[in-house]
């Protein structure tokens, strides 16, 4: 992953200078929503799941009668994408979704449009993007998360240095940092909640001998069938994997944002400001927050209310893609 980052940051080196209207705090009025169903559909990009994506196409064509038309890829295929059609002067998508890294990468080259979304208004103030170039529509909390058919709540970790106990030994799961992008955002973002020994930390779970996977996703089969006991990862699992899932209440919890933004050279400018207003609002935010997402609009409930607050979210900063690199190639020695 951080080999093909590294390519996509190569080939995106020429700034793309999009022209297109300015599209700013919106008035989601009649005359918008009758000119949106004159263009009759809307492009997204981005990599929810099937299932996702066609709940949310469902809900809002039955709404306004406008077809939702959704490409998948993962960040990579995404940017590549999005910035060659930009330059070809052919702009594909009219709505895009993505994590810190596909959103500043786009936003870079000037393929956003302001528009600051009425249904975001009540959104927490902390979390907005201060250009409104996108908007912030779920968080990802990193946790630790066990198998409770094997671990009993008062037994399981509680914090990142109890992973490093020997009981733990061969008995955690975790992406790699040397390859998984995000894992390596998350070990680069330790410092803000460990302080100076966040290194020390990290090169005690190495010691550790854990069951290591390219991606997240590779952690959850061996945690459910019992084959590790724990393991790192994001704590909506429990909510979207079959299994005996729970997770580690903690006072902090590092997390990446996804956001949703315009294209300046949208196909369809106003099924997008429609569509885009549409999946921030409650109708959708409480489609994605019965599926196990965190979400942030007030009137749509989500599953972690009970035990995680806004506040108890430290947002990962983005490293640079020089961090990336350096890093990569040390996590990848000490994680073999």
């Amino acid at each position: 992953m951080l080999e093909r980052f590294s390519a996509m940051v190569t080939f995106a080196t020429a700034l793309v200078c999009a022209t297109g209207p300015r599209l700013s705090l919106a008035q989601i009025g009649p005359e918008l929503i009758e000119a949106a169903k004159k263009e009759g559909e809307v492009m997204f990009y981005g990599a929810i799941t099937i299932n996702s994506s066609k709940a949310i196409g469902d809900a809002f064509e039955k709404k306004y009668g406008i077809k939702l038309r959704h490409w998948r890829g993962d960040a990579t295929e995404l940017i590549n994408r999005s910035l060659a059609e930009a330059r070809a002067g052919k702009p594909g998508f009219d709505v895009t979704l993505g994590n810190e890294v596909v959103m500043t990468t786009l936003d870079e080259k000037n393929l956003f449009a302001v528009f600051d979304p009425p249904a975001a208004k009540s959104y927490p103030k902390q979390f907005l993007d201060a250009d409104r170039k996108m908007t912030p529509w779920r968080v990802l909390p990193y946790g630790i998360n066990y198998n409770h058919q094997t671990v009993r709540a008062e037994e399981a970790p509680k914090s990142w240095e109890d992973l490093l106990l020997p009981k733990w030994k061969g008995q955690f799961g975790m992406a790699n940092p040397g390859i998984h992008v995000t894992t390596l955002q998350f070990v680069l973002n330790l410092d803000k909640l460990l302080g100076p020994k966040w290194l020390k930390v990290v090169e005690g779970w190495a010691k550790q001998e854990p069951r290591i996977g390219r991606s997240l996703a590779d952690t959850i089969q061996p945690l459910t069938a019992g084959e590790v006991k724990v393991a790192i990862g994001y704590i909506k699992d429990k909510f979207q994997y079959p299994g005996p899932i729970e997770y580690v209440r903690m006072g902090k919890y590092l997390a990446s944002l996804s956001f949703v933004a315009i294209n300046r050279q949208a196909p369809h400018p106003n099924a997008a400001r429609l569509f885009t207003d549409f999946f921030l609002g409650p109708e959708a935010q409480r489609i994605f927050g019965n599926l196990g997402e965190y979400v942030f609009h007030p009137e749509a409930e989500h599953k972690f209310k009970k035990d995680v607050k806004d506040d108890q979210i430290v947002v990962m900063r983005l490293p640079s893609n020089e961090e990336l690199q350096s890093w990569s190639k040390k996590f990848r020695d000490m994680f073999r």
